[in-house]
């Protein structure tokens, strides 16, 4: 059984402890922190429904401690059109897992590309999720003007007096993505 974990604390400090606590106390993956107005965020941790209440529980604790925790709760047999409701974001650097293909023979040379493309992918992934959270953090209306300004080839002009923050988002991502891939 799936179960969902959450956990709504003030503050990034807060936040980070609360999820390595969690982390750290049962087998469980961080599917999102998603953080709003105000420096409340909440945690979304998911697994096995005994795993997920030892996570929160664990979560809680250091929140509390840290005079930070604002709610939590879990939710067993998480409903499928729930689960649309939170979506994990493709590029979050926590849950990223690097496959390390063994088709070639592990030498000192092959350990070496490995470390080095390893690190480039990391940090590419850094930079991604930086910036992301960089525009999460902007206004609507802060969005559009930098939309205006790059010329999307996603998003019409028309379109982007209308789009909400997500889709300016993902058209500005696409937009810097598909740039970086032209200069290289």
């Amino acid at each position: 059984m799936r179960a969902l974990g959450m956990i709504e604390v003030r503050g990034f400090l807060g936040a980070i402890s609360a999820v390595d606590a969690a982390l750290k106390a049962a087998n469980v993956e961080l599917n999102n922190a998603e953080t709003i107005r105000g420096g409340l965020t909440t945690i979304e941790l998911v697994g096995d429904v005994a795993a997920v209440h030892a996570a929160v529980g664990a979560g809680v604790i250091v929140a509390k401690k840290l005079n930070c925790l604002i709610a939590h709760h879990v939710i067993a047999r998480i409903d499928d059109q729930t689960v649309g409701i939170i979506s994990k974001p493709k590029d979050n650097i926590l849950s990223s897992v690097t496959e390390i293909q063994t088709e070639k023979p592990v030498g000192k040379s092959a350990i070496g590309e490995l470390v080095t493309s390893n690190t480039e992918s990391v940090e590419k992934q850094t930079k991604i999720y930086q910036l992301k959270e960089s525009l999460q953090n902007k206004k609507v209306v802060e969005l559009r003007k930098q939309a205006y300004q790059m010329n999307l080839e996603t998003l019409k002009k028309s379109e982007i007096k209308f789009a909400n923050k997500q889709a300016l988002i993902t058209a500005i991502m696409t937009e810097i993505e598909r740039s970086e891939k032209d200069w290289n």
